[in-house]
């Protein structure tokens, strides 16, 4: 059966394979020769320098439609579950935000590796870092204009708890940006463990969380239009607006 909550035991299982897949991606990233003449020449201007390593960035973007949706100008800015590449160097090309989070329960680690976003622009002191795990998110309710939650549920701890958090980190009026993989019983049945991706949702374990906003964005990919079509049945991409009401769903 699909489940929406795992044990600490079990959630900590799945972090440790995450860090570690991150990790020895960096240490490719070295290996290709990402530094010096030979990267700069396979990475240079027609090429994004993290293309080749990142979490399927660019796919997200384009089921987002490039994030068009957006204003020129962000003020305050968060992307949970960012890992090491983030969708936010992405969501940020063409425009501008005056503070942005990246929050990650590995950010501090993600921030030492020699490659991906995250780790230059944290050397650049261009960007905040929390590790908080989403379900201990500490910033107040409606604090961001922009939030994004990509490729996310699937790794939490409770995703309940995370719908909640997530869906009143928004202002009224502001931008919420989710992208999950969804799974049914039958992708259990053929992927009964799965390490890394402890939780399994289905659509409508999401969708109620989502009705104080306005959809700007709301689309169910098919099995065979997703990323992993042997391990999921749908891909929920949805971007909405905020009603004006400071009301945030009670979808338990």
């Amino acid at each position: 059966m699909t489940s929406k909550s795992v044990t600490e035991r079990r959630w900590q299982e799945a972090q440790a394979w995450e860090v570690a897949l991150w990790r020895d991606n960096d240490r490719r990233a070295d290996r290709a020769g990402l530094r010096g003449l030979a990267g700069r020449l396979i990475y240079g201007r027609t090429r994004d320098l993290h293309s080749r390593f990142d979490d399927w960035n660019h796919w997200w973007a384009l089921q987002f439609e490039e994030y068009g949706f957006l204003p020129p100008v962000v003020d305050n800015y968060i992307e949970v579950g960012c890992g090491p590449y983030t969708n936010t160097r992405l969501i940020l090309r063409g425009r501008s935000a005056r503070h942005v989070v990246c929050s990650d329960p590995h950010a501090l680690q993600y921030a030492l590796f020699k490659h991906g976003w995250l780790a230059q622009q944290y050397r650049a002191a261009a960007i905040l870092l929390d590790d908080h795990p989403l379900e201990e998110c500490p910033f107040a309710a409606g604090a961001f204009d922009v939030v994004v939650v990509i490729n996310v549920l699937e790794h939490v701890r409770d995703a309940d708890a995370c719908l909640r958090t997530v869906t009143r980190l928004v202002k009224p009026g502001g931008h919420l940006i989710l992208g999950e993989d969804l799974s049914n019983d039958e992708d259990v049945r053929n992927i009964p463990y799965d390490t890394g991706h402890p939780i399994r949702l289905r659509l409508d374990d999401v969708e109620p969380y989502l009705e104080g906003y306005v959809p700007l964005i709301h689309k169910v990919l098919p099995r065979e239009s997703g990323r992993s079509p042997q391990c999921n049945y749908a891909t929920l991409i949805f971007a909405g607006r905020r009603r004006g009401s400071t009301r945030v769903p009670d979808a338990t």
